[in-house]
């Protein structure tokens, strides 16, 4: 990928042994799953070098399936939750964005954003893999968190999780693959007028709106993911690749069409107002208040 340098995938022979310093990865036997946890500790945004590490857990999952290591731990379902308290995850790193927007640093924007979609457009097609992927949301899902999300397979929520796309406020869209998934998910109508509103759903109304495909009652995501997976074994694993292969198939979604979305987000993001930018700003503050906040309820959840 240009402007970035990858980073080479993990031995499968350490696994599950795999260390990230934003990630904790875990094998369950009893599901056939590997769950990729944002880790407490981690940016509660996606920063470059996070999203390089998930692009190197992508690189690293594929290698382990076509290695021997597969007889020893086995999956056929990728799970993307967070164990952060209150915040599943708040999207983009707005802070980057606004630097590198005072400056018009367009090579930056694309740089991260190119990133962005290589990773959502793995996501939406499973990896290339015979794989079933779940996201298990939790908390604050908003922006980049959101599209992520979208990408996968099947999402579990909980009913008081919050999701939204905030770009409308500072007048740009969500750049990094919402326009593309939720008009898969749900059609075009009602996908313009959730991106145009800029507000924000709880899991309860997502669901209504058939933008996820399960709830969890509040604190319950990880619990109502496991039991999804163990629902009626394998005819169920694969009927549910089944029906998210027929969705790929019915409304196919480019990788080219992803970058040339990205990139006019980016060439829109470059030419905003100053009133727009400084609302961005004010923006990075409320997220950064949200982050000191989060880190404040886990610590003392903790006991630390």
């Amino acid at each position: 990928m240009a402007g970035i340098v990858l980073l080479g995938p993990k031995d499968p022979f350490d696994f599950p042994d795999w260390r990230f310093e934003t990630l904790d990865i875990v094998h369950d036997a009893e599901t056939a799953s590997i769950w990729m946890n944002y880790r407490a500790d981690a940016p509660q945004c996606y920063t470059l070098n996070m999203l390089l590490e998930l692009l190197q857990l992508r690189d690293s999952l594929r290698a382990l399936w076509r290695s021997a290591r597969m007889r020893d731990f086995p999956f056929r379902y990728l799970v993307m939750a967070a164990k952060r308290p209150g915040v599943f995850s708040l999207g983009g790193d707005l802070a980057s964005f606004a630097t590198a927007i005072r400056a018009r640093d367009a090579a930056t924007l694309l740089t991260y954003a190119h990133a962005c979609v290589d990773l959502v457009y793995s996501y939406s097609q499973s990896l290339d893999l015979p794989i079933v992927t779940l996201c298990a949301v939790q908390g604050q899902c908003l922006g980049g968190a959101m599209e992520a999300a979208l990408a996968f397979d099947f999402i579990i929520a909980e009913e008081d999780a919050v999701f939204g796309l905030p770009e409308v406020a500072f007048n740009t869209f969500p750049g990094m693959g919402a326009v593309t998934l939720l008009t898969r998910r749900i059609g075009p109508a009602l996908t313009e007028r959730m991106i145009s509103s800029g507000e924000t759903f709880s899991g309860r109304a997502m669901f209504d709106a058939s933008v996820i495909d399960r709830l969890a009652p509040p604190g319950g995501a990880h619990a109502a993911a496991v039991d999804w997976m163990r629902e009626y074994g394998d005819a169920k694993w694969r009927r549910r690749r089944a029906l998210a292969e027929a969705r790929r198939r019915s409304y196919p979604i480019t990788h080219d069409e992803l970058r040339r979305i990205t990139e006019l987000w980016a060439e829109t993001s470059t030419r905003i107002e100053e009133r727009d930018l400084r609302h961005m700003e004010r923006l990075v503050r409320a997220q950064q208040r949200l982050i000191r906040q989060a880190e404040k309820a886990s610590k003392q959840e903790g006991g630390v």
